[in-house]
């Protein structure tokens, strides 16, 4: 079975002028994968409300997060055979046509069903959230074959971190908007969000039709299925991968806990659902440019070990500050210090990815990019409930500093983030083989 790899040799990044048409489909990719995503924590901000307008108890609202996580890894195994099978452009409008189909379903479960059954309701927007996320890994899984594959070694890893910060993105809207259209004991407003994002996916499935494969995507004849089950083991053999893969999984946990029970938080601490809403938006602006600027920088000196340090090291630090600021009536300092967390947060987001590839390299970045969200998504199955365990016996405290939720999130970062990228010294395979084809070709 032939892989459409859609990635750059050493050969095909030095050589060729850029596409022009790489901008529509970066805009393309981008939309849809922030928009899937506002799927995955439509109701994270109004836990309480959404509850009483299905009649279902509290702890079923956060169950939809785990559902997204539940199906990740079939999903994978789709991106991977639309992958080797028909190239990106075949990925990218399956995963529309998801996102379509599921928020559909969402919109029509709570307009026909429930009025019958609340229960009944809250069942079909469960089938339409698994749907749309079946389609999340062919977004998430995807962002460095993209960057390889219409973008230059000067562009890609700006758009890598473009590409691999969108889905996290969509996240934090989808939370923010849901805050501010969602309102009400009883959710009001729910029906109303629910048919916007069926609205936008429609539109954006009919958008993506336009997305192509980028001219001389290369393929790999002799790939298949158990070589690339073999290339997975063999990078789990490698120690500095690991490093990296222990980084992901745990940064990943700590941000998607953080926006799945911050309406809980922020409640718990005497906020409104607005108010939480304002932080999430503003945690995943701070992200955004924190990540953008993350990928300039790798773009232009390509130090991506001392990026990754700086990155995780700071992200920690502004982690720190959050939990300090995080108590009632100060409202300034959680949007001031949650905007710096999540800047510094998914900032290291592209270093990580950049990593990766680097050292795993002349191994396909999607093995090691498809290895690092799978592991990420099957912790947070556990992670997440762990957290609300954790939640629930502060019995309704602020999860302030010196609190065991704060304590607990302290200790995974500082164990699982830090310490492992202050040991990381990986190498840059990819960019030594880069300097010695240019070498080689200027010497010709």
């Amino acid at each position: 079975m032939p892989l459409v790899r859609g990635h750059s040799s050493p050969s095909r990044a030095g050589s060729g002028v850029p596409d022009p048409r790489r901008w529509h489909m970066l805009s393309m990719y981008i939309v849809l994968a922030v928009l899937n995503q506002t799927l995955w924590l439509s109701f994270a901000a109004t836990p309480y409300a959404i509850a009483r307008r299905f009649d279902i108890d509290e702890r079923f609202v956060s169950s939809l997060a785990v559902l997204c996580n539940a199906v990740y890894v079939p999903g994978s195994w789709l991106c991977t055979w639309l992958l080797r099978s028909f190239g990106l452009a075949r990925v990218v409008k399956v995963a529309a046509g998801l996102q379509l189909a599921g928020s559909l379903l969402r919109w029509l479960a709570d307009l026909v069903l429930r009025p019958i059954s609340g229960p009944g309701a809250f069942l079909g927007l469960c089938l339409g959230q698994g749907v749309a996320a079946f389609g999340s890994p062919l977004i998430m899984n995807t962002p460095a074959v993209f960057a390889d594959a219409w973008f230059g070694k000067r562009e890609r890893e700006a758009v890598l971190a473009v590409g691999a910060l969108s889905p996290i993105f969509g996240q934090g809207l989808g939370s923010a908007i849901a805050g501010f259209v969602i309102h009400g004991d009883l959710a009001q407003g729910t029906q109303q969000l629910l048919l916007g994002q069926a609205l936008a996916s429609g539109a954006v499935a009919l958008w993506v039709v336009q997305f192509i494969d980028a001219p001389g995507a290369e393929r790999d004849e002799d790939d298949d299925t158990s070589r690339s089950s073999q290339q997975m083991l063999r990078l789990l053999c490698r120690p500095h991968f690991v490093l990296i893969l222990v980084i992901f999984n745990c940064g990943m946990a700590l941000a998607a806990s953080t926006l799945t029970f911050f309406g809980e938080i922020a409640e718990d601490c005497g906020y409104q659902t607005t108010e939480a809403g304002a932080a999430s938006g503003l945690f995943m602006i701070g992200g955004v440019l924190g990540s953008l600027a993350t990928g300039s920088v790798l773009g232009a000196f390509r130090a991506y070990r001392t990026v990754l340090r700086a990155t995780v090291l700071l992200a920690v630090s502004s982690g720190l500050l959050f939990l300090v600021m995080l108590r009632p009536e100060n409202l300034a300092g959680v949007l001031v210090s949650g905007s710096f967390f999540g800047m510094f947060m998914l900032s290291a987001l592209p270093a990580l990815l950049s990593n990766a590839v680097e050292e795993t390299f002349p191994t396909p970045p999607e093995i090691s990019t498809t290895l690092l969200f799978n592991s990420a998504i099957l912790l947070q199955v556990f992670f997440t409930p762990l957290s609300q365990i954790v939640l629930d016996g502060q019995q309704g405290a602020c999860a302030s500093w010196g609190s065991a939720y704060s304590m607990f999130n302290l200790y995974i970062g500082l164990f699982g983030c830090l310490l492992p990228a202050l040991f990381y010294c990986g190498k840059n395979n990819r960019l030594l083989a880069e300097l010695a084809h240019d070498e080689s070709l200027t010497s010709g």
